[in-house]
C-alpha cells in the first residue's frame, strides 16, 4: 500500500527539499517525453509561485519510493466552475514503473478524502483511456461540460 504525503502546507525548508526532489527527478522528465505537459505546468506554476496549493482546502500530494518521487497529483478550487464550492483535481501523474500497483489510486483517494471536508464536489479533465477508466473505478460520473470530463459530488 502506498502512503500519500503532502506536498503543499509544508515549511520553507521542507519546501526547498520538495523543489530538490521534484524538479531534478525522472517524474518530471517522463512526463514530457510522454507528450504530458501539464506536469511541466506544475513545475513552472509552483516555481513562479503561480500555484502553491495554498488556497482554501487546495493541496499537492505526491507518494514516494526509495526517496524518489513516483506520484503527484493535485487540488486547487475549479476556476473554470465559478464556484468556490468545487475543487479541480489535477496533475496526477504516475511513472510508468510504478503503474498498475494502486500509487494513482492511493493519491487519488487521498485528495478526494480532503476534498470532502473543504468542496462539495471534484471534477477533472482527461484524455486518456486509462485515466478515464481510474477516474469511473474511483466513483467519478461523467461530467456535462466542455471544461470538465469527469465529477464526482459529495453533497
Amino acid at each position: 500500500m502506498w502512503s500519500p504525503f503532502v506536498l503543499s502546507k509544508q515549511t520553507e525548508s521542507q519546501l526547498a527539499d520538495f523543489t530538490q526532489l521534484f524538479f531534478g527527478q525522472a517524474l518530471r522528465a517522463e512526463a514530457s517525453r510522454a507528450g504530458f505537459r501539464f506536469i511541466e505546468k506544475l513545475v513552472n506554476e509552483w516555481e513562479s509561485n503561480a500555484n502553491r496549493f495554498d488556497g482554501p482546502g487546495e493541496i499537492l500530494a505526491g507518494a514516494s519510493q526509495n526517496g524518489q518521487l513516483v506520484a503527484v497529483g493535485g487540488l486547487n478550487i475549479d476556476a473554470y466552475a465559478e464556484d468556490i464550492t468545487v475543487a479541480r483535481l489535477r496533475h496526477l501523474y504516475v511513472l510508468k514503473n510504478v503503474r498498475r500497483r494502486g500509487v494513482a489510486s492511493s493519491v487519488a483517494r487521498y485528495l478526494l478524502d480532503a476534498a470532502r471536508t473543504s468542496f462539495d464536489s471534484v471534477r477533472l479533465f482527461t484524455d486518456t483511456a486509462e485515466a478515464a477508466a481510474l477516474y469511473d473505478a474511483l466513483g467519478f460520473a461523467p461530467a456535462k461540460s466542455t471544461s470538465a470530463t469527469h465529477i464526482i459530488r459529495f453533497k
